[in-house]
Protein backbone atom coordinates (compact mmCIF):
# COMPACT_ATOMS: atom_id res chain seq x y z
CA UNK A 1 0.00 0.00 0.00
CA UNK A 2 1.22 3.50 -0.84
CA UNK A 3 1.41 6.21 1.77
CA UNK A 4 0.59 9.85 1.21
CA UNK A 5 4.03 11.06 2.28
CA UNK A 6 7.16 8.99 2.30
CA UNK A 7 9.87 10.66 4.35
CA UNK A 8 12.67 8.46 5.64
CA UNK A 9 14.19 8.91 9.07
CA UNK A 10 17.42 10.01 7.35
CA UNK A 11 15.57 12.71 5.39
CA UNK A 12 13.81 13.89 8.55
CA UNK A 13 17.16 14.10 10.33
CA UNK A 14 18.64 15.99 7.36
CA UNK A 15 15.82 18.52 7.30
CA UNK A 16 16.01 19.09 11.05
CA UNK A 17 19.80 19.39 10.92
CA UNK A 18 19.53 21.92 8.08
CA UNK A 19 16.96 23.91 10.03
CA UNK A 20 19.22 23.74 13.11
CA UNK A 21 22.20 25.10 11.15
CA UNK A 22 20.08 27.78 9.47
CA UNK A 23 19.09 29.14 12.87
CA UNK A 24 22.66 29.50 14.13
CA UNK A 25 25.51 31.68 12.95
CA UNK A 26 28.85 30.00 12.42
CA UNK A 27 29.72 26.34 12.66
CA UNK A 28 27.73 23.65 14.44
CA UNK A 29 29.39 20.49 15.71
CA UNK A 30 27.83 17.19 14.71
CA UNK A 31 27.84 16.20 18.39
CA UNK A 32 25.83 19.30 19.36
CA UNK A 33 23.37 18.80 16.51
CA UNK A 34 22.84 15.13 17.40
CA UNK A 35 22.46 15.90 21.08
CA UNK A 36 20.07 18.82 20.58
CA UNK A 37 17.94 16.91 18.05
CA UNK A 38 17.99 13.73 20.10
CA UNK A 39 19.27 11.57 17.23
CA UNK A 40 22.09 9.11 16.81
CA UNK A 41 25.45 10.79 16.20
CA UNK A 42 26.39 8.01 13.75
CA UNK A 43 23.16 8.37 11.77
CA UNK A 44 23.52 12.15 11.71
CA UNK A 45 27.13 11.82 10.49
CA UNK A 46 26.01 9.71 7.53
CA UNK A 47 23.27 12.19 6.69
CA UNK A 48 25.71 15.12 6.90
CA UNK A 49 28.04 13.25 4.51
CA UNK A 50 25.22 12.95 1.99
CA UNK A 51 24.34 16.62 2.34
CA UNK A 52 28.02 17.52 1.97
CA UNK A 53 28.28 15.45 -1.24
CA UNK A 54 25.23 17.32 -2.54
CA UNK A 55 27.02 20.60 -1.68
CA UNK A 56 24.19 21.68 0.61
CA UNK A 57 26.37 21.59 3.73
CA UNK A 58 29.94 22.85 4.12
CA UNK A 59 32.16 20.94 6.55
CA UNK A 60 35.16 22.47 8.28
CA UNK A 61 37.77 20.10 9.71
CA UNK A 62 39.78 20.56 12.86
CA UNK A 63 39.27 21.07 16.56
CA UNK A 64 37.14 24.15 15.97
CA UNK A 65 35.46 22.67 12.91
CA UNK A 66 31.88 21.77 12.33
CA UNK A 67 29.15 22.14 9.77
CA UNK A 68 27.21 25.02 8.28
CA UNK A 69 24.84 25.39 5.37
CA UNK A 70 26.78 26.13 2.22
CA UNK A 71 25.80 29.15 0.11
CA UNK A 72 23.89 26.68 -2.10
CA UNK A 73 22.24 25.13 0.96
CA UNK A 74 21.09 28.52 2.21
CA UNK A 75 19.23 29.06 -1.07
CA UNK A 76 18.07 25.45 -1.45
CA UNK A 77 14.51 24.26 -1.16
CA UNK A 78 13.27 21.52 1.14
CA UNK A 79 12.99 19.29 -1.95
CA UNK A 80 16.76 19.63 -2.57
CA UNK A 81 17.57 18.31 0.90
CA UNK A 82 15.11 15.43 0.63
CA UNK A 83 16.35 14.51 -2.84
CA UNK A 84 19.97 14.50 -1.65
CA UNK A 85 19.08 11.83 0.89
CA UNK A 86 16.17 9.80 -0.54
CA UNK A 87 16.27 10.56 -4.25
CA UNK A 88 13.49 12.34 -6.13
CA UNK A 89 10.33 13.02 -4.14
CA UNK A 90 7.30 11.24 -5.53
CA UNK A 91 3.78 12.24 -4.59
CA UNK A 92 0.99 9.67 -4.80
CA UNK A 93 -2.66 10.31 -5.61
CA UNK A 94 -3.83 6.83 -4.62
CA UNK A 95 -3.15 4.92 -1.42
CA UNK A 96 -3.78 1.61 -3.18
CA UNK A 97 -1.68 2.29 -6.25
CA UNK A 98 -4.88 2.65 -8.33
CA UNK A 99 -5.77 -1.02 -7.73
CA UNK A 100 -9.26 -0.27 -6.43
CA UNK A 101 -10.92 2.85 -7.80
CA UNK A 102 -8.64 3.81 -10.67
CA UNK A 103 -9.04 7.48 -9.62
CA UNK A 104 -12.78 7.55 -10.31
CA UNK A 105 -14.85 8.61 -7.35
CA UNK A 106 -12.16 7.88 -4.76
CA UNK A 107 -13.42 7.52 -1.21
CA UNK A 108 -10.85 10.12 -0.13
CA UNK A 109 -12.22 12.67 -2.57
CA UNK A 110 -10.00 15.72 -2.92
CA UNK A 111 -8.11 14.97 0.30
CA UNK A 112 -5.11 13.33 -1.38
CA UNK A 113 -4.92 15.92 -4.12
CA UNK A 114 -5.18 18.79 -1.64
CA UNK A 115 -2.58 17.18 0.64
CA UNK A 116 -0.17 16.79 -2.28
CA UNK A 117 -0.64 20.45 -3.22
CA UNK A 118 0.10 21.54 0.35
CA UNK A 119 3.15 19.30 0.55
CA UNK A 120 4.40 20.57 -2.82
CA UNK A 121 4.31 24.10 -1.38
CA UNK A 122 6.45 22.90 1.56
CA UNK A 123 8.89 21.21 -0.83
CA UNK A 124 9.32 24.48 -2.75
CA UNK A 125 10.00 26.42 0.46
CA UNK A 126 13.55 27.39 1.31
CA UNK A 127 15.23 26.01 4.43
CA UNK A 128 16.20 29.58 5.34
CA UNK A 129 12.49 30.57 5.32
CA UNK A 130 11.55 27.81 7.74
CA UNK A 131 14.27 28.78 10.18
CA UNK A 132 12.69 32.25 10.50
CA UNK A 133 9.41 30.90 11.83
CA UNK A 134 8.30 31.68 15.33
Amino acid sequence: MQTILKISEAAAIGLHAADYMAQRPGLCSAQDIASDLGVSYNHLSKVLQQLTRARLVAPVRGPKGGFALSPTGKKAAVRDFMTAIDGPVQLHDCLMGAKVCRHSDCMFGKFLSDTNKRFEAVLRGKISEFSKRK
